[in-house]
């Protein structure tokens, strides 16, 4: 269809605006990533609509078992993150995404508005292309600055990578999350064997990028098992002496004898170590032991209140400290052996061919090992966590999150993003497919029957309304937009169920004490019959939380006398807070 002189006009206005914006961007970075922002194409109709989701009612998987509603969304990561822009804002703790890699075999595609003829538009980047790396750091950048402003104030990203683009996205992710909240780079051992395809370097390892969304966060790594195997603290002594108590310091001899003494200027190693036996932990004779060590006395007593405890294994006197508080935890290694906690892509295509009884139903699966440890890093005391992928790929992050939540008790909430990828639907197919047969349990390719674990699920697909993007939104635009916003809102509250609807309202519930009430026409010929919804639903329990949006121009003023008996009762508009939220990622 060819373009009206009007359009052609518009999209120059904006290409100007681009090419002036770089100008000023090249002019104003002094170190850093500059890149040529390719503008990202996409189906005519969904670059001039609002975005907003719609649920796929036949795909819910609804189980009374007091366990979460989990989602997946199909669609454009881009459109689907718009929507959580609006319903997730600063609610989400863990971000885990793969990426394409971009390595020119990885059918990452790219759709160039500008429409390159030699490269045809939204076909696989092949290594070759002059714009690659262009195209994947456009790609990315609109994703990552969407995805910054999901995080909680305690929020986390982990970004898988290799060798490709880590370079260029670790200087894109310390332009978007800042270098401050860098966390570090896990290096992740990812196969029992290495490939011998290439003569030159065999590839074992890949990357995990963690940026936080403030310093201020704590990274869980495990537990100290015992005192031989894994010491929280191991410190070289100096010329610091402190006073420990008696009952503190243990030694143990190769011989496998506890044993402790004082230790002092003119005292030697071999005598501290020749003084008076431990028995079943105890020293026999009362005394002090002096030793050199890092920490300061005032640090040391209050670690001793809590229960802390001090271990000698070596003939210098190396001191071994181990926690015994609440807070006493590893971090999270920047080094991850696949090979030991059954985290390699071996795994993963096992557990994948374990679970749809075939071959290989999606390519480059990550082990759900991996994915849980991330998760569990940042949700261990946290347990009512909300986890986030959007590139779900086979779902492995929804798989984590539900057996992470058997475990151990944990209530944490899982959303998926993944788009159709061509004319294969990998979503319905794969990702929805594997979870519901997690959920509901499923035959091995053994024939062994495995146990489903439970959770419910919810499916909603990307839809578009209105006539003009929402910077440009007419009333017929919001209008449609109040009629369609059901599920955002919805999702908004974690109200999920909806229970009753009509021409006119709909209403939704979390199964327990919150429901939303949406009433999105301009027509109050219903309004009666909504607030009395409403309101007998505020009668069979006085301490439900309702929360009533209307469609309106302004305020919901006009709506309070509706509910001046009601309390505990919220009243929010709708569309304008979706309009601003979408009109301040489109500036």
């Amino acid at each position: 269809m060819e373009k009206t002189n009007e359009e052609l006009q518009l999209r120059i206005r904006e290409l100007e605006k681009e090419i002036a914006k770089l100008h000023t961007q090249i002019k104003k970075e002094r170190y850093g990533l500059v890149w040529l922002d390719v503008p990202e194409g996409f189906e005519r109709e969904t670059e001039n609509q609002i975005p907003v989701l719609e649920e796929v009612k036949d795909k819910a998987i609804k189980n009374d078992d007091g366990k979460p509603t989990h989602i997946i969304i199909e669609g454009d990561n881009y459109h689907a993150l718009t929507c959580l822009n609006y319903t997730h804002k600063g609610k989400i703790d863990v971000i885990y995404i793969d990426p394409p890699y971009n390595t020119g075999e990885d059918n990452f595609a790219y759709r160039d508005k500008r429409v390159l003829k030699e490269y045809p538009d939204g076909t696989p980047v092949p290594k070759d292309h002059p714009l690659r790396h262009s195209y994947w750091l456009s790609f990315m950048s609109k994703r990552l600055e969407l995805a910054k402003n999901l995080l909680s104030d305690k929020g986390v990203i982990f970004i898988s990578i290799d060798d490709n683009e880590q370079a260029n996205l670790k200087l894109l992710c310390d332009k978007i999350f800042g270098e401050e909240n860098f966390v570090g780079c896990a290096v992740w051992l990812k196969k029992r064997k290495g490939s011998f395809l290439s003569n030159k370097l065999v590839s074992l390892t890949e990357y995990v990028f963690i940026y936080a969304k403030t310093s201020s966060i704590q990274l869980y790594g495990g537990k100290p098992d015992n005192t031989e195997s894994q010491p929280i603290i191991k410190r070289t002594n100096t010329k610091k002496t402190l006073c420990f108590r008696a009952n503190l310091v243990k030694t143990k001899l190769s011989n496998g004898i506890y044993r402790a003494g004082v230790y002092g200027e003119s005292t030697t190693a071999s005598e501290l170590l020749n003084d008076i036996e431990i028995k079943d932990g105890v020293i026999v004779t009362d005394f002090k032991i002096h030793a050199p060590f890092v920490w300061g006395q005032d640090f040391l007593e209050e670690e001793i209140s809590k229960g802390t405890e001090f271990f000698i294994n070596t003939k210098n006197l190396q001191v071994r400290v181990i926690r015994h508080n609440n807070d006493s935890i590893k971090a999270l290694p920047s080094f991850i052996d696949g090979r030991d906690c059954g985290a390699t892509n071996e795994d993963a295509y096992e557990l994948l061919k374990e679970i749809f009884s075939m071959e290989r139903p999606f390519e480059y699966s990550k082990p759900i090992n991996l994915i849980q440890n991330l998760i569990l890093s940042n949700s261990y005391f946290n347990k009512s966590s909300i986890i986030l992928d959007f590139f779900a790929g086979s779902g492995t992050t929804l798989h984590a999150t539900m057996k992470l939540n058997a475990e151990d008790g944990g209530n944490r909430q899982c959303i998926l993003v993944q788009q159709k990828e061509g004319d294969k639907n990998i979503c319905e197919s794969v990702t929805y497919e594997r979870n519901k047969r997690v959920i509901n349990g499923y035959e091995n390719a053994k024939g062994e029957t495995v146990e489903g674990l439970g959770n419910s699920l919810k499916y909603y697909r990307t839809a578009f309304v209105g006539k003009n993007p929402p910077r440009r939104a007419t009333d017929y635009d919001k209008a449609e937009l109040s009629k369609k916003a059901g599920c955002l809102l919805a999702l908004a509250e974690n109200t999920l169920e909806e229970i009753e609807a009509s021409n006119s309202y709909q209403i939704f519930s979390d199964g327990k004490n919150h429901y939303t009430g949406v009433y999105f026409t301009g027509r109050l010929t219903e309004i009666e019959t909504f607030t009395q919804k409403l309101e007998d639903i505020r009668n069979q329990n006085r301490r439900i939380k309702i929360t009533a949006y209307f469609f309106c121009w302004g305020d919901c003023a006009q709506f309070e006398d509706e509910f001046s008996n009601l309390e505990r009762i919220s009243l929010q508009p709708i569309p304008k807070p979706i309009l601003d939220i979408y009109q301040s990622i489109n500036r």
